[in-house]
């Protein structure tokens, strides 16, 4: 078992070296809570390691100037990121499907974000809900395939949604296909002047453990 670097040095003493190098690690959370920032600080690591990062976008959210301040070698960076954009679960699927022939020994990351926006719009127009469950379960399957035979990592973010039962809590959404197919979960959450990082699962290191920070011009920096 390999480590991978979070492009954080602080963060990858929180987590024992940086996130496990043969697993999904998801890390996820409300909008603005600084989900994306964490997946490009450990592809910008990556690619300046001199390996490529295949990144999934489905929010079209990927700013080159967020990357550009956060490294500065930007221009040789972003040659090593390959950015897929789909704008639709179908789209998204047939990248997944594509993603195994896809990754070499060149390949140092895959980063998706998020794994749960065109699926969330595909719930809400498709009366065929377990066909779009089935879909987004077999996606993780690849994923979790690639991680484990290639010893490639893949981080995940993924958005929440409103505990009914608990208003004070939120769950992730798809559940348990991506409690069971991610070996690490990350949750972050917003406080009034800095976020806040809880580790819900880990396979060696104690759940609950936290951690606060906040983003900064050039990254995060803790609290």
């Amino acid at each position: 078992m390999g480590k991978v670097s979070c492009g954080v040095d602080f963060l990858d003493l929180f987590l024992g070296g940086g996130y496990d190098d043969d697993i999904i690690t998801t890390i996820y959370g409300p909008s603005g809570v600084g989900k994306t920032n964490l997946a490009l600080l450990c592809a910008v690591r990556v690619a300046s390691s001199g390996k490529k990062v295949l990144f999934i976008d489905t929010e079209g959210g990927i700013a080159v100037e967020r990357i550009r301040q956060v490294c500065s070698s930007y221009e040789e960076v972003l040659e090593r990121i390959l950015f897929f954009n789909p704008i639709n679960f179908e789209e998204q699927k047939g990248i997944f499907e594509r993603l195994k022939e896809l990754v070499d020994e060149k390949v140092g990351l895959i980063v998706v974000d998020s794994v749960s926006m065109l699926y969330r719009l595909e719930l809400g127009k498709s009366e065929e809900v377990y066909d779009v469950n089935t879909a987004l379960g077999r996606q993780i399957a690849y994923l979790v395939e690639i991680a484990r035979t290639k010893k490639v990592p893949v981080l995940i973010t993924n958005q929440v949604y409103a505990d009914f039962e608990n208003k004070d809590k939120v769950k992730m959404v798809g559940g348990d296909l991506l409690k069971y197919g991610s070996k690490c979960i990350i949750e972050l959450m917003k406080f009034a002047n800095c976020r806040g990082l809880v580790l819900r699962k880990h396979r060696s290191m104690a759940e609950g453990r936290e951690l606060k920070f906040r983003i900064v011009g050039d990254g995060i920096e803790e609290e």
